[in-house]
């Protein structure tokens, strides 16, 4: 019987400091690491990781526009700086794992598929197949692409989730962010904010439009907005469930991957 496939996304918020730009938190990457190997040994699970870039590459993208694409003289300049700062948090992600005893192999996006106005539209899972089947963890995280229509784009790590989703159906999507799960509103900025635990088709375009963003940061791909249309799109297309839950709690990760009830917002088609 073949392995269930788990599909986590680690927040850039979570593994480093917003407010400080390309300043990693080492010691909840750390954390967060040994509970995802916490439970690599103690489930029997295939499992990919995809991570944001939280205060590295979200800057250099918003201050040369490359979400908007080839936009002026420097934006080919701006789309290496911010590739080159986005694999920087990733090489930590990927040394901190490897120190750790997790087997990872990591994915560069750009490399193996192709945008079109900001989606990814074709490209090859292959590799990260055959990773999987090798017993190793793929990782992924946000990229700039290659993009037919606008040169370059920003594919999230929501997007680049989004395109393996239809390749691998995977058995469960988390997405570990830095709040409990969706709100009817931002929870940092109201402390009456409600937390919704169960979101599908039936309440999604409701949720989404209440849903709060955290505006005093900079993120060029979107807010929770983004992040639970994307969730909702990627167990459509898997025809499974996604659960939204607060990575900056310690053991929450464990849990969620390990199938225990935790705190957070569950996402069904």
């Amino acid at each position: 019987m073949a392995k269930k496939l788990f599909m986590l996304k680690l927040g850039g918020g979570i593994l480093s400091d917003l407010s400080v730009q390309s300043k990693p938190l080492v010691n909840e990457i750390a954390r967060v690491l040994g509970e995802v190997r916490e439970a690599k040994r103690n489930g029997d699970f295939d499992l990919i990781i995809g991570h944001g870039s939280g205060s590295f590459a979200h800057i250099p993208a918003h201050e040369y526009r490359v979400n908007e694409g080839l936009v002026d003289g420097q934006s080919r300049k701006g789309s290496a700086i911010t590739q080159q700062v986005a694999q920087e948090l990733d090489r930590i992600v990927m040394a901190e794992g490897i120190r750790q005893g997790l087997e990872l192999f990591q994915f560069v996006p750009s490399s193996f598929a192709i945008a079109e106005k900001g989606v990814l539209v074709e490209g090859t899972t292959l590799h990260i197949r055959h990773a999987l089947e090798k017993g190793f963890i793929p990782v992924v995280y946000g990229d700039v692409m290659l993009d037919r229509e606008m040169g370059v784009s920003i594919a999230s790590t929501e997007k680049v989730f989004d395109f393996l989703a239809k390749a691998f159906r995977a058995d469960r999507f988390i997405l570990a962010t830095d709040v409990d799960g969706v709100f009817d509103s931002d929870p940092r900025t109201n402390p009456d904010a409600a937390l919704i635990s169960f979101i599908d088709g039936s309440n999604i375009g409701d949720i989404a439009e209440a849903a709060g963003t955290n505006k005093s940061k900079v993120d060029v791909t979107g807010g929770m907005k983004t992040k639970l249309l994307g969730m909702h799109n990627m167990v459509v297309s898997a025809g499974t469930e996604g659960i939204i839950i607060n990575g900056k709690a310690p053991g929450r990760i464990r849990d969620a991957l390990l199938g225990r009830s935790v705190t957070g917002t569950i996402v069904r088609p």
